[in-house]
């Protein structure tokens, strides 16, 4: 976490698009001691205004992401927009020297994702993408648990991330549910996660998929209560087979109608000495050995170190802290536009093996 020994100057930053991650992310800056919003961009002005009275900001608006990118003061952007305008936003600004954190998924094309990669690299900006899931406390702890190799080779690695937020019928159509905005449904909102998490956990790249996409509602209402129903072009929900790197065997499992479980991911590793599972909604880590002084005791709760890991709950400010922090000391930030390209990669392949039915290597 933060550290009273850097320069406490507060780094300007402008957040570009203020829904829901906006607020997440515009909320953890101001929480920040080393991060201060200078400026709001938002091609909705009353969305704008609305972010600014909810956050209890006052500062410039601009419905024009590259007035802002001019202003004085601006050190930063933090671009939660729809989708399909992150590669030219994240590009145009890394062309004005800012420091760059995306939310995820990055692009919605593999060509856009290695532009944004391109862009950052030449302009030698501090780039971040917003896979917030690392930054779990648990998560963090069991990347470098496994650092230390106790586990041995790993046999398996499936991971879930599930919603019901579209198991009504009656939700209208949204810019996530559209493929020009969005790219890819679930894959892109849930599976990017999931996938992200299980290659920084076990510090492995998937190298192969097989993978299925399902729409299960075709149409909905344009608006609330409308007659007037639109179609739906991206899937409701994906699942893919995968090979890491090193052999590893893994499933992962997505779904926005999963009636009755809110919003829940959990990850679940087997290795030759133990196994463990990282459940979001217990927010515990849990082991069970085969070999030492904890085998046949059956699951046992791993405690999480708050000085190291930080408390359950505080994710957004322990991503806003990291990425302060790279732009500080110009340390590289993780993970950054190439690692998130990785994962861009592997969900296209998903896409092409959903669309072939066979397997495709990443």
């Amino acid at each position: 976490m933060y550290d009273s020994n850097e320069n406490d100057t507060p780094i300007g930053i402008g957040i570009i698009g203020t829904a829901m991650w906006g607020n997440r992310q515009g909320g953890a800056c101001i929480e920040h001691p080393l991060t201060e919003i200078v400026g709001i961009s938002d091609i909705r002005e009353e969305a704008a205004k609305d972010f600014s009275q909810k956050q209890d900001i006052s500062v410039p608006i601009f419905t024009d992401f590259n007035d802002l990118l001019a202003m004085d003061g601006l050190d930063a952007v933090i671009v939660t927009t729809p989708n399909d305008v992150h590669a030219p936003i994240s590009i145009a600004a890394a062309q004005a020297g800012k420091h760059v954190l995306c939310q995820k998924p990055m692009a919605t094309s593999i060509a856009d994702a290695e532009a944004m990669v391109a862009a950052v690299e030449k302009a030698g900006v501090t780039n971040m993408v917003g896979y917030t899931k690392r930054f779990f406390n648990g998560a963090r702890f069991l990347h470098d648990f496994f650092q230390r190799e106790e586990l041995g080779r790993v046999y398996h690695v499936r991971a879930f991330y599930l919603q019901d937020w579209l198991s009504n019928p009656k939700v209208p159509i949204l810019w996530r549910l559209q493929k020009d905005r969005t790219g890819t449904g679930s894959l892109g909102d849930l599976a990017s996660h999931i996938t992200d998490l299980a290659q920084f956990i076990i510090g492995e790249d998937i190298v192969r998929v097989t993978g299925m996409m399902k729409t299960f509602i075709h149409e909905r209402p344009i608006a609330p209560r409308s007659q007037e129903t639109g179609t739906v072009d991206v899937d409701d929900a994906a699942m893919f087979c995968a090979e890491f790197e090193n052999g590893t065997m893994g499933v992962f499992e997505t779904s926005r109608n999963a009636t009755g479980v809110g919003d829940h991911w959990r990850i679940e590793i087997n290795a030759e000495n133990g196994s463990v599972i990282y459940d979001k909604v217990e927010g515990r880590v849990q082991l069970s050995m085969r070999i030492g002084p904890a085998r046949g005791a059956g699951w046992i709760d791993l405690p999480i170190p708050e000085d190291k890991y930080g408390v359950a709950g505080a994710e957004n400010v322990h991503e806003i802290d990291h990425f302060a922090h790279c732009i500080r000391t110009g340390e590289p930030a993780a993970p950054n536009f190439a690692e998130g390209l990785r994962v861009e990669r592997v969900l296209d392949a998903v896409v092409r093996s959903s669309t072939t039915g066979t397997a495709i290597d990443v």
